[in-house]
């Protein structure tokens, strides 16, 4: 019986070990260059929309603030619009106590309840009762050709509707 050895030596093929062909490293790079052209608008779009979220966001806190605000002391509190933002007046202060401000770019409309066509904002109040009712109002919050828009309910100021057009 003869017995079958491993040969001392490894036989390689005729191949020697080489590294990326410059034609394999340029279509890495391609495919790279291509998911990352693909998810940077995608991404900015993303931006946009947050941006605006955070401020119907911190809309609808002014609004919750003013009308719990109204109940809790018995008179009427409100919701300021101006060309920067929107404020938080309380009952008795002269000032609006909290604010909030657009970031740079961005606008916005109001489309109160009895108005034929959106308003833009110079001063109106929106003000809460002490029963915790409102007048039905809807903003519209535009950056470039995105926006979108809110409308609150009278009974709770929470956001009752909400339509958008985020291109």
């Amino acid at each position: 019986m003869t017995a079958h050895r491993p040969s001392a030596s490894i036989r390689r093929s005729g191949r020697s070990a080489r590294g990326y062909t410059l034609l394999e490293i340029a279509l890495v790079v391609t495919i790279i260059v291509l998911l990352v052209g693909a998810v940077v608008p995608l991404s900015s779009g993303f931006i946009r929309e947050q941006r605006m979220r955070d401020a119907v966001r911190e809309l609808l806190v002014l609004a919750k603030t003013a009308r719990t605000e109204a109940m809790t002391t018995g008179r009427a509190a409100e919701v300021i619009f101006d060309k920067r933002g929107f404020a938080l007046r309380r009952a008795g202060e002269e000032e609006p106590s909290e604010s909030v401000t657009l970031a740079r770019g961005m606008s916005y409309q109001l489309f109160p309840f009895s108005a034929d066509k959106p308003l833009k904002p110079d001063g109106q109040r929106w003000i809460f009762q002490p029963t915790g009712l409102c007048e039905p109002v809807s903003v519209r919050i535009i950056e470039n050709e995105a926006w979108i828009e809110v409308r609150f309910d009278p009974l709770t100021a929470g956001i009752e509707e909400e339509t958008y057009n985020i291109p």
